[in-house]
C-alpha cells in the first residue's frame, strides 16, 4: 500500500483536477442540486468516475482500490437525483464489464446509499459548509463500518486495516472536493453580486441626473394643461385628450419617481414593525385589484413576526410582489402568500400558478430596465431587490415555465427589545 503512494495522489488528482477545469473552463454558473440534468457537470463525474475505475490501486493480492464512491455521492448532493441515477447506473455498468465479482451486493449497498442520498439533498443545500462536511463524513463512516464489518464477517482482519487506510484517503478527497465546490459557488455569486451592484450604481447615477432634467419642464407642462383645461371654450374632446395628456405626465411622473427611489435609497427611518400585521393590510389593500382580475388570493400568516424596516418601504416591495403575481396568473388564476419564521429569519412567500420563467428570466430579475411585462420597466423590482438587500436580507425566485412562480423574501428576525 505504501509503495503506491504516487498511484494514490494519481486518484486524488483524478477527483479534483475536474472540477477546477470545469469551473474554468464548462461552468456557466455555481453548480446548485436541482431537477434538471447539468450536462457539463454530469460529463465532468464521468471523466472522474471512468479514470479511477480503469487505473485502480492493486493494495493486496487481488484487492484494488478506487474513489468511485466520490463522483457518485458528488452527483446526487449538487447534480440532483437524475444526475445521480444516471452516474449509479453508468459505474454498476461499467463493473457488470469489467466482471465484477461482487456486482450484486455492490449494486444493494449502492442502491441503500443512493435512497440516503435522495433524502438528504433538500437538507444538504441549506446547510453550512461545516454540516455539509460533517454529513458527508458520517456517510463514508457508515460506508467504511460495513465494510470493515463484512471482512470481520470472513474472519480477514488484515484488511480492516486497509480499509481505514483507504477510507481516509478517499475521505480527504472528498472533503476536499466538497470545499473547491462550496468555496468556488460563493466566489461566482459574489461576483454575481459584484457585477449587478456595478451595473446598478451606473445606472442609478445616470437616472438620478435624467429624472431631475426632465421632471421639472414636466411640471410645468402639466400645470399649463391644467390650466387649459378649465377653458370654457374648449370642446368635449379637446377636454379629453388633455385629460390623457395629464394622466401619462403623472405616468411619467412616477417612473421619475421609482429612479429617483432607485439612486437614492431611504437608509433611515428604520422601525421595529410587526410584518406579519403588515402583509394583512396590504392583502387588503389588493383585495379590490385581484377582484377586478378575477383572482383568487388565499394565505397563511405566522401572528407577531417582528423586523426591522421601513414600514412605507416594506409596503412598497410587498404591494410590487402580490401585483406581479396577479399579474402573471392572469384570469382565474390563484396567488398564495404565506407568512412564517425559523426563528432566525422571517420568510415571506409569494407564490403564483401563472406563466413561470426560464431560468434566463430568472437570473435577469432586479436588473434596472429588465421586465418580462410589455409595459414593464423593472425598476420596481429593481427597487424591491435594493430594499431588501438593505435590510440584510435577500429575495430568492424559483420558478418553472408553465407552472408558477414562488418569491422568498428572508429578512432577519428583530429580537424583542424587553428580551436583553
Amino acid at each position: 500500500m505504501f509503495e503506491n503512494v504516487g498511484h494514490v495522489l494519481y486518484h486524488v488528482l483524478i477527483i479534483l483536477f475536474p472540477i477546477l477545469f470545469y469551473y474554468q473552463f464548462l461552468h456557466k454558473g455555481a453548480i446548485e442540486q436541482t431537477t434538471k440534468v447539468n450536462y457539463r457537470f454530469l460529463g465532468t463525474l464521468f471523466v472522474m468516475l471512468v479514470c479511477t475505475m480503469s487505473f485502480p490501486i492493486e493494495v493486496t493480492d487481488g484487492s484494488y482500490y478506487d474513489q468511485k464512491i466520490i463522483p457518485f455521492i458528488l452527483a446526487f448532493l449538487y447534480g440532483g437525483w437524475l444526475t445521480g441515477l444516471a452516474v449509479m447506473v453508468s459505474m454498476l455498468y461499467y463493473l457488470y464489464i469489467i466482471d465484477e465479482s461482487n456486482l450484486l451486493v455492490m449494486m444493494l449497498n449502492y442502491a441503500v446509499v443512493s435512497v440516503f442520498l435522495v433524502v438528504c439533498t433538500n437538507i444538504y443545500r441549506n446547510m453550512t459548509l461545516k454540516k455539509k462536511v460533517y454529513i458527508t463524513s458520517i456517510l463514508l463512516l457508515l460506508v467504511t463500518t460495513t465494510r470493515a464489518l463484512r471482512f470481520i464477517h470472513r474472519d480477514e482482519p488484515g484488511e480492516i486495516f486497509l480499509t481505514v487506510i483507504v477510507s481516509v484517503i478517499t475521505w480527504i478527497s472528498l472533503v476536499t472536493a466538497i470545499m473547491i465546490i462550496e468555496n468556488l459557488n460563493i466566489q461566482m455569486r459574489l461576483q454575481h453580486e459584484l457585477q449587478r451592484s456595478e451595473k446598478l450604481k451606473v445606472v442609478s447615477e445616470l437616472a438620478a441626473s435624467v429624472a431631475h432634467e426632465v421632471r421639472n419642464p414636466m411640471t410645468s407642462t402639466r400645470g399649463f394643461l391644467q390650466l387649459m383645461s378649465q377653458d370654457d371654450n374648449l370642446s368635449s374632446a379637446q377636454k379629453r385628450y388633455i385629460d390623457i395628456s395629464i394622466e401619462e405626465l403623472d405616468r411619467a411622473q412616477s417612473i421619475i419617481q421609482d429612479y429617483l427611489s432607485l439612486a437614492k435609497p431611504n437608509k433611515q427611518g428604520l422601525d421595529r414593525i410587526n410584518i406579519s400585521v403588515e402583509v394583512r393590510h396590504v392583502l387588503q389593500l389588493m383585495s379590490t385589484y385581484t377582484n377586478i382580475n378575477n383572482t383568487m388570493i388565499s394565505h397563511h400568516i405566522e401572528e407577531e413576526l417582528y423586523i426591522k424596516a421601513n414600514k412605507d418601504e416594506m409596503k412598497q416591495v410587498l404591494i410590487n410582489l402580490i401585483k406581479n403575481a396577479i399579474e402573471a396568473v392572469g384570469k382565474g388564476g390563484s396567488v398564495c402568500v404565506n407568512v412564517s419564521s425559523n426563528h432566525k429569519f422571517v420568510l415571506i412567500e409569494i407564490i403564483d400558478d401563472g406563466v413561470g420563467m426560464t431560468p434566463q428570466q430568472v437570473d435577469k430579475l432586479g436588473t434596472p430596465f429588465y421586465s418580462t411585462k410589455d409595459k414593464g420597466t423593472g425598476i420596481g423590482l429593481t427597487i424591491s431587490f435594493q430594499i431588501i438587500e438593505l435590510l440584510q436580507g435577500k429575495i430568492e425566485v424559483k420558478s418553472e415555465l408553465g407552472k408558477g412562480t414562488t418569491f422568498t423574501i428572508k429578512l432577519p428576525v428583530s429580537p424583542s427589545t424587553s428580551s436583553s
